[in-house]
Parts: C-alpha cells; structure tokens; sequence
C-alpha cells in the first residue's frame, strides 16, 4: 500500500512540474541569445563603460576648442574718503563692471593630440571589452540550453525506463499466475517500478531548474511557460564531429579575433600615446589670450558742483580691451614631469606583459578547448556502441525473462545497465557539443550567425514540448 502512494505522489508530483512547463512558444537558441544581449545587467553596464568613455573622447577633443567666460561685478561702498583737495568726506557709492575673457591653447607639446589618440584607442578597447562580455554571456547562455536540452532528454530515458519497469511488472504477474514465478518477485518488481516513478519525478524537477538556470542566464524575469525548441540533434553533432580543427590552426585564426587580446593590444598602444602627452610638459606651452572689459560708477554723496558723469560717457571713456600672448617655460616642478613619465613607462611595460598574458592563456585555451573536444568525442562513440551492446543484451535477457528461464533480480540488472548506457550516452553528447562549440567559438565562428552550425537550431523544426 504504502509503494502504492508513493507511486501516485511522484506521478501527480512530475504531472504538476510538466504541466508549468507548458510552452507558451518554444525558444532557439538564437532567440535565447538575443534576448540576454538585450537584457543582461553585465552586458548593459559594459555599454555604459563604453558610452562613458565616448563621452571622455568627445570632452579631450573639445579642450582644442578657445574658452570663453563673463563676468558682471556690483560693488556698494560707504565710509570716509578724501576728495580732489584731500579733505575726507562721507562718501556712499557704488561701482558696476563688466568683462568677457577668451583665450585658446595653440602650443602645448602635443599634449592634447596624444591625449585624444589614449583615449580614442581606450574607447576602442571599452567595444572589445562589451564584446568579450558579449561572447561570455552567449557561451554561457549556449552551455546552459544544451543542459536543458540533456535534462529534457535524461527525463524522456527515464519515463522509457518507467515504460519498462510497467511491463515488468505486469510479465511478472503473469508468470505468477502461471506458476513460472514466485509472489516476491512480484513484489520486487512494483518496488522498481516505485523507485524509477522517484527517479522520473527528480528528472522532472532536474528539467524544470535546468530551465530556470537558462531563464536566469538571459535574465527573462519568469520561467512559467518558457520552453526550448529541440533541434536536429543528429545533423547536429554530425555536423560538429567533422568541424574539429588543430589547435594551432584555431590559435592563429583566434588570436587575431578574440576580444580580450584586440583589448589588450588597444591598450598598449594606448599607454604610449599617455607616454608622449607626459612628454610634452617638457615643452614651452603658449596661450592666446583677448578680454573686454567696462564699469560704470556712481556717487550718492556729490559734493556742491560735482555730479557723476553719464552712462553713456562712462561707456565710452570707461572700456578697456586686451590681447596677448603668453609663454610658459617649465624650469622646474619638482620632478613631477620626470615621473610621469617614468609612470607611463612602466605602464607600457606592464600592457605589454597583460597583452602577453592574454595571448597566452588564450593558447592555453586553444590547447584545452581541443583535447576536451577530441576526448569527448571518443567517449560519445564509445556510449553509442555500449548502449547498442546493453540494448542487445537487455531484449536477449527479457525474452529468457518472459519464458521463464531467468530470475527478476538479474533481469532488473540488465535493464538498469540499459537505463545507465543510455544515461551516460546522453550526457557525453552533450558535453561533446558544448566541448565542440567553444573550439568553433575559438576559430572565430559567432555563437549568433545565420552562417554558423547554430542555424540548424534556430531552422531546426520545433518539437513537442515532454508529456
């Protein structure tokens, strides 16, 4: 009785997981990818980085352009002054000015120049970094819809192992009947079919959170109703079988591709261009400067016979105007221009060492990438071959079974054996194309690309979603 329940919860329990599970539209991976590039934090906070620095770009730029600046000054005045004959006398006044000042930049060693080319190539550095960030997030992306594309399958091995398990049990029933068979092995046989409805209800619940993990990947705010399209998964690894390529061919055609190594080169050609603008406080910077100023006065407290004179002859008599010219000679700034540039030396030492050290982990990379590729082929082979061989062996052993001529525990045994075969198949396939993948990733195919092995999974026909 109590098997019985327990069958029945786990039924109604898988029921209520699939049921969530029912698809409102199924997902390619294209589809996939295209919506955590548009709605990954990551990815939106390297786009700022990036907006950021063309906003750095655009403001070194504009330093070239003249300044300009005004300015307006009201002064009240009150106490004791002396007059003309140098008698002191109350005096309550107040004075207006106004002034327009200019001046523009024309020499100052090639400091802004060289500026303006660091922070162009660091803005070129900022769009690699976003597109690192980018492929990161697909890969990811990429990794985690092959994983439910596993669990969709590892639970459709384990209701095919629930089919069994039912005419298990229902042979054995009949062998009962016959005589051929004892009631204990009718009994084990309903404990097997009660422990695989468990390992059907931990398949459905590991599908349900493999989609939740995909969900979270592109940040979609909801797994209800989500669901993957399965593609032609033969012509697939097919297709990524015949595509391995040696490591040293995949090196040269990534490393003039990748992200983080175009970054790193950007960067290093950066820093010697903050070299040459630290260089240029050695030099004599000149400046031409124009202004415009004008006041007006006016005194409250006139003696007899004076009175203030008007604005308009204020005006006239009060303006002033100016332009020059002026040199600035570093003599001495207390070594601060030494070391900058001592600074920025070392910098370019240091993005040369960075540039090298992404060039050779990406080698490393390469290297890793290939050898887990080949050998996860060989493995996915050598399934294929041990499912065939445990499939042959588990029909020769059910028809001894239904003959009577075996026993139910060596019967159960072979058809775990099948039920483990298919299971480990199933997941060195996968591990195969997501193995396969990051290599063609390496050698330069974009995970988003009509002319990539991934259009087979965005033409792929949709299948239907599990019972």
């Amino acid at each position: 009785m109590r098997k019985i329940m327990i069958l029945c919860a786990g039924l109604l329990f898988s029921s209520g997981l699939l049921a969530a599970q029912t698809p409102d539209k199924s997902w390619t991976l294209d589809d996939c990818i295209r919506y955590g590039l548009e709605n990954n934090i990551t990815v939106k906070q390297y786009e700022l980085a990036k907006e950021n620095q063309e906003i750095t770009v655009e403001t070194t730029r504009f330093s070239r352009l003249p300044d300009l600046s005004a300015n307006v000054g009201q002064t009240f005045y009150f106490g004791r002054t002396p007059d003309r004959d140098g008698v002191y006398q109350d005096q309550t006044g107040s004075n207006s000015s106004l002034g327009i000042n200019t001046s523009v930049n024309l020499f100052s060693g090639f400091r802004v120049t060289n500026q303006i080319k660091a922070e162009k190539l660091e803005l070129q550095a900022a769009v690699e970094d976003l597109s690192r960030a980018r492929e990161d997030l697909s890969l990811s992306i990429t990794g985690n819809f092959l994983q439910v594309l596993l669990s969709r399958e590892l639970y459709q091995i384990s209701l095919d192992q629930l089919e069994l398990n039912r005419r298990q049990v229902e042979q054995t029933q009949f062998l009962v009947t016959g005589g051929k068979s004892s009631e204990s092995d009718l009994f084990d046989a309903r404990s097997s079919l009660a422990q695989q409805q468990m390992q059907v209800t931990d398949a459905a619940n590991n599908l349900q959170l493999s989609l939740l993990a995909l969900t979270q990947a592109m940040n979609l705010p909801h797994v209800e109703g989500f669901n993957v399209a399965t593609p032609d998964m033969e012509e697939f690894t097919r297709r990524e079988a015949l595509g391995l390529e040696q490591p040293s061919g995949v090196y040269e055609n990534s490393v003039k591709e990748r992200p983080a190594i175009k970054a790193a080169a950007f960067r290093l050609e950066g820093s010697e261009k903050v070299l040459q603008a630290a260089r240029s406080a050695f030099y004599p910077s000149l400046r031409l400067g124009a202004g415009y100023s004008n006041s007006y006065y006016f005194n409250y407290s006139l003696a007899a016979g004076l009175s203030n004179a008007s604005l308009a002859d204020q005006l006239a008599q009060n303006s002033a105007q100016s332009v020059g010219l002026s040199l600035s000679i570093p003599i001495f700034n207390r070594m601060a221009t030494r070391n900058q540039v001592r600074s920025a030396r070392l910098n370019i030492k240091n993005q040369e060492l960075m540039l090298d050290k992404a060039k050779q982990d990406l080698y490393k990379e390469v290297q890793q990438a290939y050898y887990n590729a080949v050998a996860a082929l060989e493995k996915f082979k050598t399934s294929e071959v041990a499912v065939e061989a445990a499939q042959l062996a588990y029909d020769f052993e059910e028809q001894k079974y239904e003959a009577g001529r075996s026993n139910i525990y060596t019967f159960d045994q072979v058809r775990l054996r099948l039920s483990t075969a298919r299971s480990e198949s199933a997941q060195a396939k996968y591990n195969f194309l997501f193995r396969a993948r990051i290599l063609a990733f390496y050698n330069g195919e974009s995970l988003v690309s009509d002319s990539n092995v991934f259009a087979i999974l965005a033409a792929a026909e949709m299948s239907a979603p599990p019972p």
